[in-house]
């Protein structure tokens, strides 16, 4: 009877030990084969998600151990740190390795749509652009434009208005959107009111607006006339670049030409396959093309 034992589980053995000799191996030539890229060494966290944003992807089958095919559900992830190791190709498939404290590395498949300058899917929250974000703790900010619902949320939206002057309490990692930072200001108004305003870098970038304002951007000295329109989200000629990117946003592009006039730009905004062009002199708006 016990040899009858020890051959069964023999046979148990040489029917199971090929696979699992391969899952090792294959985990191990993983590890070898994970290659360093610009994000290696950023520590990162996976943001909390709205429930209806839930709905448009299958969240729950994007990680899983690296040499693993089992996938692990997203709110084990839900603040916890991890860093990112590097990127790892297999069979024309791109994944991106993170580690927890715990040194076990997880992947998830990098798609073509984050290949662009290699940027993290939008649930990804770089934890230094997140330590930025802290630093306006304490400070007042102007909001935007506040019925835009990814890069404004409120239960109540009808207690904010653009440029109204607020104060951040806190920061949050949260996504509710495929872009945009997944870091969001908590702020406050002198009512008491509760709001979100998306974290967003100060500065010249395209196709997108400032969420908010760190100084307040209307200025009385640019007259009643002015001010109406930059509030209304209108241009009028004559209004200068900063004035312009404050009514209606950052342009979709820019174009830049030179004469003996020195350095005009064309601005360009894009709505409903239509391109709309902004023709600037001196840093003053003179004609607008529709």
């Amino acid at each position: 009877m016990i040899l009858k034992n020890i051959v069964r589980h023999l046979k148990y053995l040489i029917v199971f030990l090929p696979l699992i000799l391969s899952s090792c191996f294959l985990f191990i030539n993983e590890a070898n084969d994970i290659q360093p890229f610009r994000l290696s060494g950023e520590e990162i966290y996976i943001a909390q998600l709205k429930e209806s944003y839930k709905k448009t992807q299958r969240f729950n089958k994007i990680f899983s151990k690296i040499g693993s095919k089992r996938f692990k559900p997203y709110y084990y992830f839900i603040n916890k740190k991890f860093v990112v190791v590097g990127i790892y190709n297999i069979q024309k498939s791109r994944y991106v390795i993170i580690k927890n404290k715990k040194g076990e590395l997880f992947k998830f498949l990098f798609n073509d749509t984050f290949d662009n300058g290699l940027n993290l899917p939008s649930f990804i929250v770089i934890n230094e652009i997140y330590l930025d974000a802290k630093k306006l703790i304490g400070k007042e900010v102007w909001l935007n434009d506040v019925n835009d619902e990814y890069g404004f949320h409120s239960d109540f939206i009808y207690n904010f208005e653009r440029f109204q002057k607020v104060k951040v309490i806190d920061v949050i990692r949260f996504q509710n959107s495929d872009a945009g930072y997944p870091v969001w200001l908590k702020i406050v108004s002198k009512n008491g009111h509760i709001g979100l305003a998306r974290y967003n870098v100060q500065g010249v970038r395209f196709g997108i607006k400032d969420n908010y304002f760190i100084s307040n951007p209307l200025k009385p000295v640019w007259g009643k006339d002015i001010l109406k329109n930059i509030k209304n989200n209108q241009t009028a000629i004559g209004m200068t670049e900063n004035q312009v990117r404050i009514a209606i946003g950052y342009p979709d592009k820019i174009n830049f030409t030179s004469s003996m006039h020195g350095i005009s730009e064309q601005w360009i905004y894009s709505h409903s396959n239509k391109n709309i062009y902004y023709q600037f002199e001196y840093g003053k708006l003179i004609y607008v093309l529709d």
